[in-house]
């Protein structure tokens, strides 16, 4: 009986325990808007990329590297983004980040490339690092 309680006890325990996520940032959230650089329009279904800014198909991914990438985001209808943090289940904190690389793609216009400082990085209420872009201008193809 003694024993039935306890684990009842315990289940309890573990079922009332808030999780919170263990391991640190290893990227920050990262928002902006993209637009036309001739119009000055927003632009939707634009492609954005956070990773390595060489083009992919000077090195396509092997093995758990394509396991591993992360799908693309695109822009709403008002060329607005938001890429989501990432963390790491590690009991170690990462050497932290100097530059955010991001490619945006769309059909129609030239792809870019860029290193985003993170000068301006900020914390939201949680802790979550958060980076705002600003806005991002594509260059029509001509």
């Amino acid at each position: 009986m003694i024993r039935l309680a306890f684990s009842l006890a315990l289940v309890l325990i573990l079922v009332g325990c808030k999780s919170h996520p263990l391991g640190p940032y290893v990227s920050p959230r990262v928002t902006g808007q993209v637009f036309d650089a001739d119009t000055q329009q927003p632009l939707a279904g634009v492609h954005v990329i956070r990773g390595s800014t060489h083009a992919s198909r000077e090195s396509p991914p092997k093995g758990a590297e394509f396991l591993m990438r992360k799908p693309p985001v695109q822009t709403g209808a008002d060329g607005r983004f938001e890429v989501p943090s990432e963390r790491v289940l590690s009991i170690v904190r990462g050497a932290g980040w100097d530059v955010i690389p991001l490619r945006f793609e769309r059909e129609g216009y030239l792809h870019f490339t860029t290193n985003c400082p993170t000068t301006s990085l900020t914390n939201v209420v949680d802790g979550e690092p958060l980076l705002d872009v600003g806005r991002i201008l594509l260059q029509p193809a001509r």
